[in-house]
């Protein structure tokens, strides 16, 4: 019954866009699903990445520091939502995603980092947030996001007049965001399994979602680790490459966020639906439902980009690619450094 509700809601969902859809096989759907996950689970950890990327391989020892803000976006690639779109039985991807390569998934954050004491190290923290009176702000979609980080690099080559600056370091974020637009109208499923002649309460009837909102959502919790490379030129640029090494232990899914009631009439509770059918209603209760699936993978990562520095403020613009999955993102940094 989880899977059918599932279904249900990605083909609502489907429909809002005005695609058109067919109902799916079951066991078809569920592979596809899972298969969405896994291939969504090695762009996580380039969502993560946002934030914390500078420029500098490493800021020089305390006191020096630093603060900004990023914005950036990851694309999944085409070729692994494509199946997830055609297995559903949608006639057409939206051409705006065909553009794009993918679907892009943005992602914020505000950050700080600190030169470290005796040792050429330095330590970064980040965060981002969607503020409460923003989340209902797109149209008809409300939006919410959730990130923290921190990591710490350690120099290993000095920058001289011909070198150029290298560091190590590994780092740890957290990633927690959702997507749900309004359907609308009310959606009613039947008891899969009726058996009136044992009880009314083997007979369940309906269980109704009330004007329901589609919800998407991920959950990700990344370890990181990464080389860069940097070096100034002109006292005013500063180009750098890196490369990155993750792994992600990821849960991506969906559901119904609405009031949802049974046939109380007949004294029927959402209990008596999961006494009957078990942990496929683990996640439903009086507020909707939600399924997840798990999404666990490593990923390899490549980025470069490059800063332009006025005195005290720099403005770093960079790009990342990863060559196994397709992925790619690119993001803005505006920061204070001293």
């Amino acid at each position: 019954m989880k899977r059918l509700l599932t279904i249900t809601t990605v083909l609502m969902l489907i429909m809002n866009f005005s695609l058109t859809a067919q109902t799916p096989d079951l066991d078809e759907f569920i592979a596809t699903f899972e298969d969405f996950a896994d291939d969504a689970a090695p762009s996580m950890p380039i969502l993560a990445d946002v934030g914390l990327r500078w420029s500098d391989s490493y800021i020089g020892g305390f006191p020096h520091f630093g603060v900004g803000t990023s914005l950036g976006f990851v694309v999944v690639p085409m070729d692994d939502i494509e199946g997830f779109f055609t297995n559903l039985g949608v006639t057409e991807v939206p051409k705006e995603l065909k553009d794009l390569g993918g679907l892009p998934v943005p992602a914020t954050s505000v950050e700080a980092r600190l030169g470290g004491l005796i040792l050429p190290f330095d330590f970064g923290i980040k965060a981002g947030y969607i503020p409460e009176f923003a989340k209902d702000s797109f149209n008809d979609v409300s939006v919410d996001y959730k990130m923290f980080g921190f990591d710490m690099r350690y120099r290993v080559m000095k920058e001289g007049l011909l070198m150029p600056e290298i560091s190590v370091g590994a780092g740890y974020t957290y990633l927690n965001g959702m997507v749900s637009t309004s359907v609308g109208e009310t959606t009613t499923i039947s008891d899969p399994d009726p058996d009136p002649t044992i009880g009314p309460n083997n007979n369940l009837g309906n269980l109704t979602f009330n004007s329901p909102d589609v919800v998407f959502g991920w959950r990700s919790n990344v370890i990181d680790a990464k080389v860069q490379i940097s070096k100034s030129f002109l006292f005013i640029l500063r180009p750098y490459i890196g490369f990155g090494v993750s792994y992600g232990v990821s849960e991506v899914g969906g559901g119904y966020d609405a009031d949802v009631t049974t046939d109380t009439g007949n004294g029927v509770t959402i209990q008596d639906w999961k006494n009957k059918y078990g942990s496929d209603f683990d996640d439903i209760d009086s507020d909707g439902a939600t399924v997840y699936s798990e999404a666990n993978g490593a990923s390899f990562r490549a980025y470069l980009g490059t800063s332009v520095e006025l005195l005290f403020a720099k403005l770093d613009l960079s790009g990342t690619y990863n060559p196994v999955s397709g992925a790619y993102g690119g993001q803005l940094n505006l920061r204070a450094q001293f």
